[in-house]
C-alpha cells in the first residue's frame, strides 16, 4: 500500500514539473526585460529538468521534495532582495515575494519535522528582516517601511503558527499510534504473537454473519501438562511457540490462526469444499507430529472442526467444534474430527 502511494505521488510530482516547465519558460520569455527573471529563471528551468529526470529514474522522493522547497525559497528570497535594492522598488512584487515565502513555510512543515520547520521559518524571517533593515537604513518613517514591518510581522506570525500546528499534529499522531499499539497489544498473545482470545472472538462475531463456507477448528496440544511437569514451563512455552510457527506455515490465504488459551489454538477457514478444509488441517496436524521438538521429542495435537450453519451463533459453533475436539481426544488423540460425523 505504501509503495503504491509513493508511486502515485511520484507520478503527480512528475506531471506537475512537466506542466511547470512550459509555464516558467513562457514567463521567462515574456519578461526578459526584468533582469532578475532573465538570469534566474533559466537556472530554475534547469533545476526542473534535473528533478524531472531524477523522479523518472526513481530517486528518493523525500530528498527531491526538500530540494525543491529550499530552491523555491532561495529564488524568492533573491527576488525579494532584488526588489528591495532595485533603483525603483516595485512594492507589489515585494509583497508577492513575501506571500510566496509564507507558502514555502507551509511546504517546509509538510516535509520537515516541526523543529526543522521552525528553524527554517525563523531563518527566512531573519534573512528578510536583515534585507529590509539594510534597504531602509534609518528611513523608518516612510509608508514603505510600515509595509515592510507588516509583512515581517505576518511572516513571523506564520512561522510561529505553523510550528504550533505542526507540533499539535505530531502530538496527536503519537497519541493515535499509542492507542493503536495498545489496541494491538490487547489483542495479541504475548507468547506466540498470534491473535488472542479477544481478537479471535471479535473476528468470529464478524465472520458468523456470513456463515456460508465458514469452518472453525479448535486444536489442543496432546499431553501438554506432562510436557510442563517433565520438562518445565519454559520448555512448555517453547513447544507452544513452535506449534504456532508450524501452524502458521500451513495456513492458506485468508485463514486466521490464534491462541484460544493455554495449549489450545483456533483456526478460522473460508472454504467451499469440506475435503479441502480437512486436507489443510491434516497437513497442519502432520507438520506437528512428524518432526520431533527440541528437548521434548514427539509432540502431537488433536483437532476438532465444525462447519457454520445458517442461524448459527458463536456459542453454538464453538460448542460443536469443542465437542469434535473432545471426540478426537477420546479416539486416541493426534487426529482431526469433524463435528456431527460418527467416528
Amino acid at each position: 500500500m505504501q509503495g503504491e502511494a509513493q508511486s502515485i505521488k511520484r507520478g503527480f510530482y512528475l506531471a506537475a514539473l512537466l506542466v511547470a516547465l512550459p509555464v516558467v519558460g513562457l514567463t521567462w520569455w515574456l519578461n526578459q526585460e526584468h533582469p532578475y527573471v532573465r538570469y534566474t529563471y533559466p537556472l530554475f528551468l534547469g533545476g526542473f529538468c534535473l528533478w524531472a529526470w531524477r523522479l523518472w529514474a526513481g530517486a528518493r522522493l523525500e530528498r527531491i521534495e526538500r530540494e525543491v522547497i529550499l530552491a523555491v525559497g532561495l529564488v524568492f528570497l533573491g527576488k525579494l532582495a532584488y526588489g528591495f535594492f532595485s533603483p525603483e522598488p516595485d512594492w507589489s512584487e515585494i509583497e508577492s515575494a513575501y506571500w510566496v515565502l509564507a507558502f514555502v513555510m507551509v511546504l517546509v512543515y509538510l516535509s520537515f519535522s516541526p523543529r526543522q520547520g521552525l528553524w527554517v521559518g525563523l531563518g527566512v524571517v531573519g534573512l528578510t528582516l536583515v534585507l529590509g533593515l539594510l534597504r531602509f537604513g534609518g528611513e523608518w518613517a516612510s509608508s514603505e517601511f510600515l509595509s515592510f514591518l507588516r509583512s515581517e510581522t505576518r511572516l513571523l506570525a506564520m512561522a510561529g503558527l505553523l510550528y504550533l500546528l505542526a507540533a499539535v499534529k505530531d502530538h496527536l499522531a503519537r497519541a493515535n499510534r499509542q492507542v493503536e499499539e495498545m489496541h494491538t497489544l490487547a489483542r495479541t498473545d504475548p507468547l506466540t504473537g498470534l491473535p488472542n482470545r479477544l481478537a479471535l472472538s471479535e473476528r468470529l462475531e464478524a465472520e458468523i454473519q456470513s456463515p456460508h463456507g465458514l469452518f472453525l477448528a479448535l486444536l489442543d496440544v496432546d499431553h501438554f501438562k506432562q510436557i510442563n511437569d517433565r520438562h518445565g514451563h519454559a520448555t512448555g512455552d517453547a513447544v507452544l511457540k513452535e506449534v504456532a510457527r508450524r501452524l502458521q506455515a500451513g495456513l492458506r490465504e485468508g485463514d486466521v490462526l490464534g491462541r484460544w488459551g493455554g495449549e489450545e489454538f483456533m483456526i478460522l477457514l473460508r472454504e467451499e469444499s469440506l475435503q479441502n478444509v480437512l486436507a489443510a488441517l491434516e497437513r497442519m496436524r502432520e507438520s506437528i507430529a512428524f518432526w520431533p521438538f527440541e528437548g521434548v521429542g514427539a509432540v502431537s495435537a488433536s483437532f476438532g472442526v465444525a462447519e457454520a450453519q445458517f442461524g448459527d451463533t458463536v456459542h453454538g459453533l464453538l460448542e460443536r467444534a469443542d465437542q469434535a475436539l473432545y471426540q478426537a481426544k477420546r479416539m486416541g488423540r493426534n487426529r482431526v474430527e469433524l463435528a456431527g460425523l460418527s467416528p
